[in-house]
């Protein structure tokens, strides 16, 4: 039995020595009819119950008896949490009904949401028995889910809560269903509202859909519904900005493309039957690496695959066209500093969503420095060690993502137009990258300098200020990638540097 089952028994063992009569509701009966045992967007083994009688009055015994801790969410609606002391920390909400148990369901947010079935039918029957006759569903939940539309269950109740307007598209992206007709138009046509919904459940509905595996679907759902201009406009704005012939798609759908392939490259499951991606020469390290959380209770995949679909955000106020030439009658299109700007772009957005500092810091530095790989060497050459070196350690904490970015970059820029033997050279450059990277010699980059700084004053005279960090940092550069390793070397290397100086400054 599992520990939310186990929790579930307790409880109604508390319930029925009080004989309080409760019902399992919303989600979780729309995912035992699924045969999903994970329930979208929530907690692990999270189950609602609706309760003819509040329980508010008696958490402490509630607690003792179930072996849980009990904690008052709102009192006037006497609504608490009961949350599991296992390891998996399994949660059951428990509330009382507002009025009666068919008016209560009226008020839910969708029909597939809008089910109930009583405590004792649930807990009899073996969790993977029908359980259809037992259902309470007054308005045709059953139906949506073998239908597989996403249906408001009365008019009105999107408009109740503005963030069921986001929601109905997360629901279709995680469940792989259709927004009904009649609740797209709805959806459509009071997108607006969503600018006064609170940003924090915007957020949580944003990367619920991020998290899925079809993101891209559900963006391009609350495009086609109108949102996304709402919620995104960042994004929206390279809907018709071209790009150089190399890029195959405009701005924007470069950018949904690019979290596809992240989508694909981030799920092991659809990366290993998928023809592009299933043959990457990396190991499960990196399936371990991309499952880490590194801010708002995101994985780094899912912060991977936000980055893809907007690493280029900074493209259309960027844009310029060099005049035309006899190699380029319709001129040069170029984006310069679309990276720096995009950082800071990204920024904005995530500020406005109310992320983490740590998830903006992390998004905004690998749209900063989402080109770099490009520059590392030329003409297909593998670059040094030293370049390496400096990549990884300016790009810490993201190095690896930043990597992952411009695979997906390359991937999505290039679309139906893609090479086999260029992707497999590129793929070998990534892989040197990676591989060099992240095995470095014992001790390589952080031991001690040959040189100190009060060394380097002494000997040259110098005073104490910014150009003692800048011969530093190139020597700690050098060093590292071994092209110095004695202190000769080291000071030989030194004078290079200040006779360059000297010589930029015009000092003889």
């Amino acid at each position: 039995m599992s520990s939310s089952q186990d929790l579930l028994t307790r409880t109604a063992d508390f319930m029925s020595a009080r004989s309080i009569t409760g019902y399992v509701v919303g989600g979780a009966v729309r995912d035992r009819l699924l045969s999903r045992r994970e329930r979208p967007g929530a907690g692990p083994g999270d189950i609602d119950l609706l309760l003819i009688s509040p329980v508010v009055d008696l958490v402490d015994e509630l607690a003792e008896e179930t072996d849980a801790n009990a904690v008052v969410i709102d009192e006037a609606r006497g609504f608490v949490r009961l949350i599991d002391h296992s390891e998996e920390r399994k949660w059951l909400d428990l509330a009382v009904f507002d009025g009666d148990l068919e008016s209560d369901l009226a008020r839910r947010d969708f029909a597939i949401n809008s089910m109930a079935v009583p405590l004792d039918e649930w807990l009899v029957r073996d969790p993977d028995a029908n359980i259809e006759d037992a259902i309470i569903d007054p308005h045709g939940g059953m139906g949506d889910l073998h239908q597989r539309v996403v249906r408001e269950t009365r008019p009105g109740n999107l408009l109740d809560d503005p963030v069921r307007i986001f929601r109905a598209i997360r629901f279709a992206t995680q469940l792989e269903f259709e927004i009904e007709a009649d609740t797209a138009v709805i959806i459509r046509d009071n997108g607006d509202l969503l600018g006064g919904a609170s940003p924090e459940r915007v957020m949580d509905e944003f990367f619920a859909i991020m998290g899925s595996h079809r993101p891209e679907y559900g963006i391009r759902e609350l495009d086609r519904l109108g949102l996304l201009d709402i919620l995104i406009p960042e994004l929206t704005l390279g809907r018709d900005c071209d790009q150089p012939g190399e890029h195959y798609y405009s701005v924007m759908e470069h950018q949904l493309h690019a979290l596809g392939f992240a989508t694909r490259l981030v799920d092991p499951e659809i990366r290993s039957s998928d023809l592009l991606l299933k043959d990457l020469p990396w190991g499960p390290q990196f399936d371990d690496y991309l499952l880490e959380i590194v801010g708002n209770g995101q994985t780094r995949g899912t912060l991977l695959k936000i980055v893809a679909m907007l690493h280029d955000i900074g493209k259309p106020d960027t844009k310029s066209v060099d005049p035309p030439t006899s190699d380029r009658p319709n001129g040069r299109i170029r984006f310069l500093t679309h990276d720096e700007l995009g950082s800071r772009m990204v920024s904005d957005l995530l500020t406005r969503f109310r992320c983490s500092r740590h998830t903006i810091a992390h998004a905004s530095l690998m749209i900063e420095k989402h080109m770099r790989l490009g520059q590392m060497s030329a003409n297909h050459a593998p670059p040094s060690d030293r370049a390496i070196f400096r990549f990884f350690r300016d790009v810490s904490p993201v190095a690896v993502d930043t990597i992952l970015l411009n695979l997906c970059d390359y991937l999505a820029a290039r679309g139906p137009r893609l090479n086999d033997s260029e992707f497999q050279r590129f793929l070998g450059l990534l892989s040197d990258i990676l591989s060099r990277g992240l095995k470095p010699e014992p001790g390589r980059y952080t031991k001690n300098l040959l040189v100190d700084g009060y060394q380097v004053q002494e000997r040259y005279g110098l005073q104490p200020g910014p150009e003692i960090g800048r011969l530093l940092g190139a020597l700690r550069d050098a060093e590292s990638s071994g092209v110095v390793r004695t202190k000769a070397e080291a000071y030989e290397l030194l004078a290079r540097l200040l006779g360059r100086a000297a010589s930029r400054r015009g000092r003889p």
